[in-house]
């Protein structure tokens, strides 16, 4: 017959203790509950681009340019 000791038995029954005390239904989240988000709203100008004579859509450079100045340097 094995022999427990009492610090085994006294760990033993403390890791029963806080199992069995995890089984309990006190504070189940409940799925159904969760509260829904409103909708992200786009403000009414968000499709517009600049323009005009200050845009800066004036200054674009053509990608090839910019990668000519890249590897070869700005004449």
């Amino acid at each position: 017959m094995m022999k427990i000791n009492k610090a085994t038995l006294i760990t033993a029954s403390i890791a029963a203790v806080i199992l069995v005390s995890g089984c309990s239904n006190k504070h189940v989240p409940d799925e159904y509950m969760v509260l829904r988000n409103a909708p992200l709203a786009l403000p009414p100008d968000f499709y517009l681009t600049p323009g005009g004579p200050d845009s800066d859509l004036d200054e674009i450079i053509d990608p090839q340019e910019l990668a000519k100045r890249a590897l070869f340097g700005s004449n």
